[in-house]
């Protein structure tokens, strides 16, 4: 079988300065999860510090028959992130897979 697919994986981890509870980290967190779904058509869950009001883990795929096409959609993402005035982007780890 020739033809190839590649799956794009990036987890970030997130700081949520104007958080003071977990509500208000959920409201925030589920936001930015759609608006990354919408925008990018992107996989996303939250995956670790699920208890911290402050602190966010979430896990972004995406998959593509073009290598570029989802490097680009991750780097997309986060350039999102860098930007949004609700959150930090702490760290990431990107990873795109044949």
């Amino acid at each position: 079988m020739a033809d190839n697919f590649f799956i794009g994986r990036c987890a970030v981890d997130l700081f949520i300065e104007n958080s003071h509870s977990l509500k208000e980290k959920r409201r925030i967190v589920s936001s930015v999860k759609e608006r990354l779904k919408n925008h990018y058509n992107v996989s996303v869950c939250e995956f670790g510090d699920l208890s911290l009001w402050q602190r966010a883990q979430l896990g972004i795929i995406t998959c593509a028959n073009d290598k570029v096409k989802v490097d680009t959609v991750l780097k997309s993402v986060l350039k999102y992130l860098e930007k949004n005035h609700f959150i930090s982007l702490l760290n990431f780890e990107l990873q795109i897979i044949s």
